[in-house]
């Protein structure tokens, strides 16, 4: 499957094998793990994207979000004393609009994202367009609705999934993923775009040292940046 590529006109049944299954068993029990870590300290992550969907593949990662702000020093505190040491951290605030979030990389496919200033609705909706999920629902075995970056509604059922095209079917899916229809359009109109122009780069993008704070980097960044400045203020 091309993930990248935007289908129309697209209606199709997926029944998974037993292989299929299992890999998202496993790719779910990993995660499960890591929202632990989290969840036994007071928090409330979420896994979002084709684990909370079901239409895994072998190189699905597990995306973790906080959806809330949190000081990120403590989240670090938490993997740091899970043995978790080497991982890759970045500030990246994809357009001028969009709230500030630090990334941290665990490991190729496992990443968690950590809000530094208060998302506003249609980054919140983001997340729920893709399928989002807490770790009950993970442990439950639910699997949610969401829409890939083809464009295309992933509606789960007993044997597998339902793919519809969201092109021509933008309320039906809002519907579905429980985000506003405004969300969906918008998000159908950057990955139209990036179908047309290809990717683009990001508006800020700022990678950490292992010994460089995250806070004190953002303060930096806000000396240096209005826009920045305006995005802690308004969090």
């Amino acid at each position: 499957m091309n993930e990248g590529k935007i289908l129309r006109d697209h209606h199709n049944i997926i029944t998974y094998s037993e292989d299929k299954w299992a890999l998202l068993k496993k790719k779910r029990v990993n995660a499960i793990k890591l929202l632990e870590l989290f969840e036994n300290e007071g928090f409330k992550p979420f896994i979002y994207g084709s684990i909370a969907r079901g239409d895994v593949h072998e190189f699905s990662d597990i995306d973790i979000v906080f959806t809330q702000t949190i000081p990120s020093f403590q989240i670090e505190y938490i993997l740091n004393k899970n043995g978790y040491e080497n991982y890759f951290r970045e500030i990246i605030m994809a357009t001028p609009l969009d709230s500030i979030k630090l990334y941290i990389h665990l490991s190729e496919m496992e990443s968690i994202t950590i809000p530094l200033t208060k998302l506003d609705k249609n980054v919140f909706e983001f997340y729920n367009f893709g399928g989002k999920i807490a770790l009950y629902e993970l442990k439950s075995g639910i699997r949610v609705a969401g829409i890939d970056k083809r464009l295309v509604l992933i509606k789960p059922n007993q044997k597998g999934h339902e793919e519809i095209s969201i092109i021509g079917n933008e309320a039906l899916a809002a519907k579905e993923v429980g985000v506003d229809i405004d969300t969906v359009n918008e998000r159908k109109r950057v990955l139209l775009k990036r179908e047309k122009h290809g990717r683009t780069g990001v508006f800020l993008k700022r990678s950490l040292n292992f010994d460089e704070s995250t806070e004190e980097v953002l303060k930096n960044l806000a000396k240096r940046k209005a826009i920045v400045r305006k995005k802690i203020l308004k969090s």
